[in-house]
Parts: C-alpha cells; sequence; structure tokens
C-alpha cells in the first residue's frame, strides 16, 4: 500500500503546482509568493517529478522578472528530464521561458535557436495551449526583425488556436490581447489606423469584461496610448497613460512601465500646450498635471545615466524648462542628455534633442536678440534636416532591400514549384515506364500458361511450341531493364551524390534503390520488375530508413523528394 499512498501524495502536489501555473499570467506575484509556501510546506518531497516541476514554475517567474540566469537551476537538465519523461508541455516551457530571458536582454539569435529546438523536436507534441505561447515568441522574433506581415499571420493563426481551443478563461482572455494588440501593431506599421482600431477595440473589450493582468491592461492602455499619439490626439494619449499610472501606482513589479508612463503623459500634455489653444484655466491644468507627475517619478527613478528611463526624465525636464520659458534650465538638462543618446546612438531621440534645442535657442535669442543663440538656432535646424535627410534615405534603401528580399522569395518559391513539377514529371515518365515492362511481363506470363494448357490438350504441339519461343522471344529483356535504370540514373545523379555524401553508410544498391523509391514505385511493382520477393524491398527499405536515422512516422519518399528539391535549388542559385 506504501506505494500507493505515494503516487497519490505526487498527484495532490502536481495539481496544486498546476493551480500555481495557472496564476503565473494573471498575478505572478501572488504565483511567486504561492510557490514560495508550497516550498515551505514540501521542502523535503522527494518525488523527482514534483520537485522538477517547482523548478520550472521557478524559471517561468524568474524570466517574467528577468531574472531566470539567477535561479541555480540546471534548465538544459531539466529540459532533458521533461523529454525523457515524455512531459513535452513541461519541456517546450522549460524553453520558452528561456527564450523570453533571451529576449529581454536583447539576445535574439539565441532566443531563436531555442525555439527552433521547440520546432524541431517538440512542436508536434504539445498542447495547442502551449504552442500558443510559442505563437507568442515567434511574433516577437517577427516584431524586432520589422517583419510585420508574418507577424501578422502568427497573431491571426494562435487567435484561430485560440477560437477551435474553447477554453475561455483568464489564461485565454490574457494571451488574446496580446495577438489583437500585435495585429494592431503590424497596422501601425503600415501607418492604416483606421484597420488598427477594431483591434484595439476588441482587445479593451476583453479588458474589461474579464480579470485581465496588470501587464496586459498596460499593453492594451499602451497601444490606445500609441494610437491618439500617431493621430495628432494628445489629449487622449495622455488620458490613456494617466490610466496606466492609475493601473501600476505601487505596482512595485512594474515599476519601470509605471516611469514610462509618467514621463509620457508629461510629454503629451507638454505637446497638447504648445500644439492646441488652451484657456488659462485649461492651461493651469495641465501645468499642475505636469508639476505632480514630475514630482512623482523623481521619487521612483535613481539618477543613473544607463538608465533608460532616468536619461528620459532629464529630457522631459529641458521640455518643460523649454514650456516655462526658463530657456537655461531646459539647455542644462538638454547638454546632459544628448551626449547620452549620441553614445547610444538612439537616432529617434538624437533628433527630438536636435529638435529641442533649436527651438531653444530660437525662443531664447528672439527673447534676447541674442544673435550667437539665433545662429545657434539655426545650426541645430540643420543637424536636425541633415539627419532627417539620412534617416529618410536610410529608410528609402531599406524599402527597396525589402522590396528586394520579396521578390528573391518570390522567385526561390517560383522555382522550387518548377523544380517540383520537372520532378514529378521525371517520377512520372519512370514510372509509366515501369508500368508498362510489368504490364507486359504479367500478360506475356499469361499468354504463355494458356500456350502450355492448350499444349496439353491437343497434338498441334509443334505450332504451340513456336508461338512460346516468340512470346519467350519478347519477353523483358536486360537491354530494356538498362533502359530504364540508365533514366534513373541521369534524373537522379545529383541525388545519388548528396546521399553518398549525408549516408555513407548506404551501399551502392541501396543508393539506386532510393531513386526507384522516390519515384512512388511499391514494393510489389519493385518485386515483378527486379526479380526480388516484395518482402526483400520491404526489408530494404526499413534498412535505408534505419541507416538515415528517419524515425518511423518519416516517409522516406517525401525525404527523398525534400533531399532532391535541396540539391536542385543549389543548382539554381548557382
Amino acid at each position: 500500500m506504501a506505494p500507493t499512498n505515494g503516487i497519490r501524495s505526487a498527484d495532490n502536489l502536481l495539481h496544486e503546482l498546476s493551480g500555481i501555473s495557472d496564476m503565473i499570467s494573471q498575478n505572478t506575484d501572488e504565483a511567486a509568493k504561492a510557490l514560495d509556501n508550497f516550498k515551505t510546506r514540501n521542502h523535503s518531497v522527494g518525488q523527482k517529478s514534483v520537485r522538477a516541476t517547482m523548478d520550472l514554475l521557478t524559471l517561468v517567474i524568474a524570466s517574467i522578472r528577468n531574472a531566470f540566469d539567477k535561479q541555480g537551476i540546471d534548465d538544459v537538465k531539466l529540459t532533458a528530464y521533461f523529454k525523457k519523461e515524455k512531459k513535452f508541455d513541461e519541456a517546450a516551457q522549460v524553453l520558452l521561458a528561456k527564450a523570453r530571458h533571451f529576449f529581454q536582454n536583447g539576445n535574439l539569435a539565441e532566443g531563436e535557436k531555442v525555439l527552433t529546438e521547440i520546432s524541431d523536436e517538440l512542436l508536434g507534441y504539445i498542447t495547442p495551449r502551449t504552442e500558443v505561447v510559442y505563437l507568442t515568441r515567434m511574433a516577437f522574433i517577427y516584431d524586432r526583425r520589422h517583419q510585420y506581415d508574418e507577424k501578422m499571420k502568427v497573431s491571426l493563426q494562435a487567435l484561430d488556436k485560440l477560437k477551435e481551443m474553447g477554453e475561455p478563461g483568464a489564461w485565454h482572455y490574457n494571451i488574446s490581447t496580446i495577438f489583437y494588440t500585435n495585429i494592431a501593431g503590424c497596422y501601425f506599421y503600415q501607418s492604416d489606423f483606421d484597420k488598427a482600431l477594431p483591434y484595439l477595440n476588441k482587445s479593451l473589450e476583453i479588458t474589461e469584461r474579464n480579470d485581465i493582468s496588470a501587464y496586459n491592461k498596460f499593453n492594451v492602455y499602451s497601444y490606445f496610448a500609441f494610437y491618439y499619439e500617431s493621430t495628432a490626439n494628445n489629449r487622449m494619449s495622455a488620458g490613456w497613460q494617466e490610466k496606466i499610472i492609475d493601473l501600476l501606482r505601487g505596482d512595485a513589479t512594474h515599476q519601470n512601465y509605471l516611469i514610462q508612463a509618467y514621463l509620457m503623459a508629461i510629454i503629451q500634455y507638454s505637446f497638447l500646450y504648445r500644439r492646441t489653444t488652451l484657456s488659462t484655466k485649461e492651461k493651469q491644468m495641465v501645468v499642475g498635471k505636469q508639476d505632480r507627475f514630475l514630482e512623482e517619478v523623481a521619487t521612483l527613478i535613481p539618477p543613473d545615466t544607463s538608465n533608460g528611463n532616468y536619461i528620459m526624465f532629464l529630457y522631459v525636464n529641458a521640455m518643460l524648462g523649454h514650456q516655462k520659458g526658463n530657456h537655461e534650465k531646459a539647455n542644462i538638462f538638454l547638454n546632459r542628455c544628448l551626449p547620452l543618446y549620441e553614445k547610444m546612438q538612439h537616432r529617434a531621440s538624437v533628433l527630438n534633442c536636435y529638435r529641442l534645442r533649436h527651438e531653444i535657442y530660437y525662443a531664447w535669442g528672439k527673447e534676447t536678440k541674442d544673435a550667437p543663440r539665433l545662429l545657434k538656432a539655426y545650426e541645430y535646424k540643420q543637424k536636425e534636416s541633415m539627419m532627417i535627410e539620412e534617416d529618410s534615405r536610410q529608410s528609402h534603401l531599406q524599402k527597396l532591400e525589402a522590396v528586394q528580399v520579396k521578390y528573391n522569395l518570390q522567385q526561390e518559391e517560383l522555382n522550387r514549384k518548377l523544380l517540383q513539377q520537372q520532378m514529378e514529371a521525371m517520377n512520372k515518365e519512370i514510372q509509366l515506364t515501369a508500368i508498362n515492362l510489368n504490364e507486359k511481363i504479367r500478360l506475356l506470363d499469361e499468354l504463355k500458361g494458356f500456350m502450355l494448357s492448350l499444349k496439353k490438350k491437343d497434338g498441334g504441339q509443334h505450332m504451340i511450341r513456336t508461338i512460346i519461343q516468340k512470346i519467350g522471344a519478347v519477353k523483358i529483356t536486360e537491354q530494356e531493364k538498362a533502359i530504364l535504370q540508365q533514366k534513373m540514373d541521369d534524373g537522379n545523379y545529383n541525388l545519388f551524390k548528396i546521399l553518398a555524401e549525408m549516408y555513407p553508410s548506404l551501399t551502392t544498391h541501396e543508393v539506386r534503390t532510393c531513386g526507384l523509391i522516390k519515384t512512388g514505385l511499391t514494393d510489389k511493382e519493385l518485386s515483378r520488375l527486379y526479380g526480388s520477393g516484395e518482402r526483400g524491398y520491404e526489408q530494404l527499405r526499413h534498412r535505408i530508413k534505419k541507416k538515415m536515422k528517419l524515425k518511423r512516422n518519416q516517409n522516406l519518399v517525401k525525404h527523398l523528394m525534400d533531399l532532391c528539391t535541396k540539391v536542385r535549388s543549389d543548382e539554381v542559385v548557382t
């Protein structure tokens, strides 16, 4: 009975951990507390499955907090354990947490390698829920590469999967908002804001009707703020930033996002103050909010010049100084942040600083009638213009490059289809030749059998013997077999070459048989054509797959066709 109790205990513990796992996407802090309490209560637990699941949840939570590499857990061994136990979802979750860690730290290449491991080894075995999380990471890669068409395809695919799953709940609603805002972001890139708005409204509808995590609410609100900023509605944009402030005020986990919201709200109110005709009362309201937000954010942000939010804080101080006519103060803050942006090569921020410096010196020079300051204003206007021109040129070149890449991909796809058609035609020709020969053998054998039966019934033995001899003379010759083999050898020369290079353990006979198998001929047809038993060809196929290290469910014909396509594609490129 002891083992049974042990198994039940492990099942109960795993069930409790599953509940903690469900909490993570909704409230990471609460999930972390629950996991810590679980570890305290079960620190001496011996079941490997339970300890491995604890490590998995630890890494998932740590990846959200950007502390994946600080847990002292060997993620490679943990992944291998889950794979060995055929717990493919758990293995994928470790890798997805690892990919998030790489992405958060700017290492796109390593993150992509992790996703490739999931794609190559696990994608066919994981649940739809885990696959949807995998698609969020793929969307991130496409976004960083500015491949917005691919990002949109992945996001639409994920939404379709979510609909198929039919599991409306906290996780379902949270992750849906991510993909709706992803699609809206793709339309933002195309400056098609009308098409973006329905997806934003859908994400907001989900957010308002369901229990959505603070981060996902922040994400939705941020997209709305950006939408209104892009459509020059600074009042609405500032309002959405204030919604983020109300959402995240006092939230230590998302403090960086709170700081950004404070700074962006100040900037949007600054644009509103300068671009719009406001009443005196409205101006006082705007300045009052800006001062309050600046005071609040100053208590949150450490004076660290390596911190992007702090550099932005300096820039915001310069903006407010200029807005209030304190040009000297504005210039001091700009002198502190501009060199930092230039060192970081953050072009958009450098351009904003040039633009602001031009405005400061122009207003200062006009106010003091100081020619050198007006000259400085002109110099920075020139710098701004040159930078815009350079950025425009680079953007044009990037667009041309994107068009060229798209054209190349289309050509590759066209070449692939043409090569596929050529291979299918060649295989069809070989198949027809083989079928004709097989049919010839079958008919002649039937005629010979018929004549032999006549020989037993009457005395026209001499005539019958003559007919039999003629039939034997017409029967398949080695020359005809050689012609068929020559057709296959000519059509598969490069395939045979790559097979010999990739699979040196294959014999010459096995390599040449691959050319026959590729045509789609059955074992029965091969047996009739070449005289060996049908069972022998079945064993030969098995031996070839084993030497190629193909899995049981992998199709040998498809593998050979893929190799042939690769060979032909290489020929076209060369």
